[in-house]
C-alpha cells in the first residue's frame, strides 16, 4: 500500500492519491504512520489549513485534498445521523421526456434541511427561459415511485443493449448500486451487469438515480464506460459516490467532486482512499454527472451555513442529500 502511494504521488501530480492527507479517523493510527512515513520522504506534511477536515456531525466529515483537487463527505452509516436520499420534484411527463424543478445542490440542501449534497444524474433539454426546469435523462426514483423512466438502450450502430450505473438507497438509507431501469408500472428495476439483455428484478429502493459508468462492481475495479456507451476520455469534473462493507453491509458512503480526473484516475483515488482512511476497500462505486454539474456542499456546524465547496451555479433537477433524520422539507 505505502509503495502504491508513493508512486502515485510522484507519477501523478494533480490527480496523484491521497498519500499526504493527515490523521482522518480516530482509528486510523496506522495510516497516519503511513501518512508520516510518506510524508516524510516528500519533504513535508500538510497542515490542517491547507489539507482541511471538517466535521459536520458525529460520523460525518467534509474533507478536501487541494493536491489532487479532491472535495468529499464521507459518512459512517453505523451512526444513522442522516438518511441519505435521492431528490426531484414537480416531474412531469412532456412528449415523452421527463421534466422536472431544477435548483443548485445548494438551493436543493437548503429546501430539505440537508448538512450535505451532491448533484444527481445526467439532464437534458431545458423548458423554460432561466433554467428552472430540466428533462431527467434515464430513471429516477423518489418515495419507491418512478419518477422518471429509464430503460436498456441501443447501442450505436450495434443491436447490443445497454443499461446505466444507479444509486439507490433503501428505506433506511442504505445505499445500493446497480444498473438500473425502471418505470411507473413496473417500479424500480436493476440488473447485475449493464447487459440489456439481462433479466431485470424488482429492486426495492426508496430513492434512486441512474448515471455512470461504474468505476467499482462487488469489490471489483470496474470501469464500464464502454459498456455504458460513454465517450469521455479527458479530466473533467467529475462527481462520484462510493461505499465500502463491513459484516457484510454498507459502513462508510462517500460522496464526492474531483476537479479534473478521468474515469481510471478517478478509480485509483476511490482504491486508495478506503484502505488508508477506513482500513477496507471500495465495494461499489460509480460516477454521477460531471462537468459543471458537479458540485458538493456541506454545512458549517458552528454557523449552520450550507458552504459550497466549488460553486458552479449550474441548476440539476437531481441531487443526493445527507437529510438529518425527521426532517422534512420547506413548503
Amino acid at each position: 500500500m505505502t509503495h502504491r502511494l508513493l508512486r502515485s504521488v510522484q507519477g501523478q501530480g494533480a490527480a496523484g492519491s491521497i498519500a499526504e492527507w493527515p490523521l482522518l479517523l480516530p482509528d486510523s493510527g496506522v495510516a497516519c504512520c503511513a501518512l508520516l512515513l510518506i510524508a516524510g520522504a516528500l519533504g513535508g506534511c500538510r497542515t490542517e489549513s491547507s489539507q482541511p477536515i471538517v466535521e459536520i456531525a458525529p460520523g460525518i466529515a467534509f474533507r478536501r485534498d487541494q493536491k489532487a483537487g479532491i472535495q468529499l463527505l464521507d459518512v459512517d452509516l453505523l451512526e444513522k445521523q442522516v438518511h441519505p436520499m435521492v431528490v426531484a420534484e414537480g416531474v412531469q411527463n412532456r412528449e415523452g421526456n421527463y421534466v422536472g424543478d431544477a435548483r443548485t445542490v445548494r438551493e436543493w440542501a437548503e429546501r430539505y434541511h440537508a448538512i450535505g449534497g451532491i448533484n444527481g444524474g445526467f439532464f437534458g433539454d431545458t423548458y423554460d427561459q432561466v433554467g428552472r426546469r430540466k428533462q431527467i435523462v434515464q430513471v429516477a426514483v423518489v418515495d419507491g415511485v418512478v419518477v422518471a423512466p429509464g430503460s436498456a438502450e441501443t447501442a450505436a450502430g450495434t443491436r447490443a443493449r445497454y443499461v446505466r450505473s444507479a444509486i439507490g438507497f433503501l428505506p433506511d438509507g442504505t445505499p445500493d448500486i446497480v444498473w438500473g431501469s425502471g418505470n411507473k408500472k413496473a417500479g424500480p428495476r436493476y440488473r447485475t451487469s449493464p447487459d440489456g439483455a439481462e433479466p431485470s428484478r424488482p429492486w426495492q429502493v426508496e430513492s434512486a438515480v441512474a448515471c455512470g459508468p461504474r468505476l467499482f462492481a462487488a469489490g471489483a475495479r470496474r470501469i464500464t464506460e464502454h459498456e455504458e456507451q460513454f465517450n469521455s476520455p479527458q479530466q473533467v469534473a467529475r462527481a462520484f459516490v462510493a461505499y465500502d462493507l463491513e459484516n457484510g453491509a454498507p459502513r462508510h458512503l462517500v460522496i464526492g467532486r474531483a476537479s479534473a480526473m478521468d474515469f481510471r484516475q478517478l478509480a485509483d483515488y476511490i482504491a486508495d482512499y478506503f484502505p488508508l482512511v477506513h482500513h477496507t476497500t471500495p465495494h461499489e462505486a460509480m460516477c454521477l454527472d460531471g462537468g459543471p454539474s458537479a458540485q458538493i456542499v456541506y454545512r458549517d456546524r458552528t454557523s449552520g451555513d450550507l458552504i459550497d465547496a466549488e460553486p458552479s451555479g449550474v441548476m440539476v433537477p437531481t441531487a443526493i442529500l445527507l437529510v438529518p433524520n425527521g426532517a422534512t422539507p420547506k413548503p
